[in-house]
């Protein structure tokens, strides 16, 4: 099933009749996914809080059971199912998004918010390898293509990969296989040979699709699918479609762009900060592996920011990016400060043991006393009874009454 054909972009179409706006219906589609996953989010939220707070007790449990594995994984079992927590569930979600998340990515790269190519392979050999021609009947990919009016088609390249030899001609050609296209509707034909533009000498192609290749070699004919809305505007964001990167984005004309990515790796920085502050574990109680995803997680903003400056991507794509993100710190901010249900009580054996006193004294180990004398008298100290503790004596003992001292009148 095609998600993005099939699902997103109609989808879109729908927003954009009432939005009268590609760039406001990326930002309404992009919270409306938000809200349709926000209870896989909640669910593993709850569930990687309840595990923080179980890691003390099973950190525990593996001391305990060190030597016995088998005992080790039944409690551990015993102990997650009781308290209703699954180690595994913190990744469901993300596999679940994960091609909606693609679907939406495909959606806003290419049409109606930017170009996108259909590739057809075309192996040139010697004359004497003729025996090895061939054509497939169409392009193994496709590409959707959106008119102005909102009509929708899906587009194909034929014929497909083929095997020709030095000096042979093809004509390829476009077609719907579902939907219609515009009678004017065309496409930008482009011959690439080694990653770069053919040379004139090895393979030409023209407007129309009649493409002659001289040399042998293995060829990529493109067909580029136009995007009606790249050159759309939306408030600040000049284009939908523009991909400048690098050194390109401190130009003033690219200045929206460089401002989303910024608001990406900023939302993004604080979502991870929110989630590690929230937990509530403490360094020493992370296992070797948590400490090296919270170590991860510092980092991955900068990271991710950096990587987004450096690649070409359509401004859609970083509108729905940037969206997505914001709206998904927010869900971490609520999901955090919710109340988690307390944890059911485990086996006293297993339980973690408290932590022994080193002393009934004071904080600097000396024995504690208690003065359980009777309140002064005309603001003299009377006599009294001291409760003295000491680790020799746990139950107390009575100290020796102390002897008032007579201060001597001056004569």
């Amino acid at each position: 099933m095609d998600i993005t054909y099939q699902i997103m972009i109609p989808v879109l179409l729908w927003i954009q009749k009432y939005t009268q706006s590609y760039g406001l219906s990326i930002i309404v589609l992009t919270l409306v996914v938000r809200i349709v996953v926000w209870p896989l989010v909640a669910s593993s939220t709850k569930n990687m809080k309840r595990m923080q707070l179980l890691q003390p007790i099973v950190k525990g449990m593996q001391a305990k059971y060190k030597d016995d594995p088998e005992m080790l994984q039944r409690k551990m079992m015993e102990f997650y199912a009781k308290n209703e927590v699954n180690p595994v569930l913190g990744c469901l979600p993300m596999l679940v998004q994960l091609p909606l998340l693609f679907a939406l990515f495909g959606t806003f790269s290419g049409p109606p918010f930017g170009d996108k190519a259909i590739d057809v392979k075309v192996n040139v050999v010697e004359s004497r390898d003729a025996g090895q021609v061939k054509r497939s009947e169409t392009s193994n990919n496709n590409s959707p293509y959106v008119s102005r009016d909102g009509r929708q088609a899906k587009v194909i390249v034929f014929p497909g990969e083929s095997v020709v030899t030095e000096g042979q001609k093809i004509d390829f050609a476009t077609r719907a296989v579902e939907g219609t296209l515009p009678d004017d509707f065309k496409v930008k034909w482009i011959v690439r040979h080694d990653g770069k533009f053919a040379h004139t000498d090895e393979a030409i192609i023209d407007d129309d699709g009649h493409a002659t290749f001289l040399k042998k070699g293995e060829y990529h004919v493109e067909a580029v699918v136009d995007g009606v809305a790249k050159s759309d505007s939306f408030g600040p964001i000049t284009s939908l479609g523009k991909k400048p990167s690098g050194m390109e984005l401190l130009k003033p004309e690219n200045f929206d762009q460089l401002a989303l990515i910024v608001l990406f790796g900023i939302s993004m920085y604080f979502s991870s900060k929110i989630s590690m502050a929230s937990s509530g574990t403490k360094p020493e109680d992370m296992d070797e592996n948590q400490r090296v995803m919270q170590d991860s997680m510092k980092w991955m903003p900068l990271g991710m920011t950096v990587m987004f400056i450096g690649m070409p991507l359509p401004t859609g794509v970083l509108v729905y990016m940037s969206v997505s993100n914001a709206m998904q710190t927010l869900q971490t901010v609520l999901l955090m400060n919710a109340p988690v249900p307390p944890l059911l009580s485990v086996d006293d054996d297993d339980a973690p043991a408290p932590a022994e006193s080193k002393t009934n004294g004071n904080s600097n180990g000396q024995p504690k006393t208690i003065d359980i004398g009777p309140a002064p008298k005309n603001g003299k100290a009377d006599e009294g009874a001291k409760i003295k503790f000491n680790q020799a004596d746990p139950v107390g003992e009575v100290g020796e009454k102390r002897k008032p001292t007579k201060k001597k009148k001056k004569k």
